[in-house]
């Protein structure tokens, strides 16, 4: 099934400007509680992790944006370069957007950017066994299951599994085809 990436939707380099809707969506205990944060988050850190990873060649943040309005961000992270993988995190922070399928075609976007662009070859991530919406979001666009990490999230001090998921450039080329194709 291939689909069109909806022009409305574009991916921009995050800037320091965001770090005070990151730190309101960051409190949100949806998305905190769902990315995993490990120590709640201020402006001064919030700004210091975007100017740090403007800096670091094994991250890439990207905002997200509908209708010229940040409504998000992903990242990619532990480039390996000699490897070619990355992680990959998602969140839509606003939450008028979630569930619009705004987060899927954000993915798209960042998967593209990392085979085209980056030249990996494969992309994978983490996400906690009980965010469904999120895994439905994934298979969607590719990712397969690769593995269950047994206990290995925290979710309101309950401890769950995570599964590891993972796409390859090949894998996404053939489900999304001529639309991968991307420019900035």
């Amino acid at each position: 099934m291939k689909s069109r990436i909806d022009s409305s939707i574009c991916l921009r380099p995050l800037e320091a400007s965001a770090a005070e809707s990151m730190l309101a969506w960051m409190t949100d205990r949806d998305v905190g509680d769902n990315i995993g944060l490990r120590k709640t988050p201020t402006l001064d850190s919030t700004r210091q992790w975007i100017e740090r990873a403007q800096n670091d060649s094994t991250i890439s943040p990207q905002a997200i944006h509908f209708r010229d309005v940040h409504v998000g961000n992903v990242v990619l992270d532990q480039i390996d370069s000699y490897l070619q993988i990355a992680r990959v995190h998602i969140y839509i922070g606003d939450p008028e957007m979630r569930g619009k399928g705004i987060g899927s075609q954000a993915m798209k976007l960042a998967l593209m950017f990392a085979f085209e662009r980056l030249g990996l070859v494969k992309v994978w991530l983490t996400v906690h066994c009980e965010n469904a919406a999120a895994i439905a979001s994934y298979i969607r666009c590719g990712f397969r299951l690769e593995g269950i990490l047994k206990g290995e999230f925290l979710l309101n001090g309950r401890r769950i599994d995570a599964l590891r998921m993972g796409i390859t450039a090949d894998e996404f080329r053939s489900r999304h085809g001529e639309e991968v194709k991307f420019s900035l």
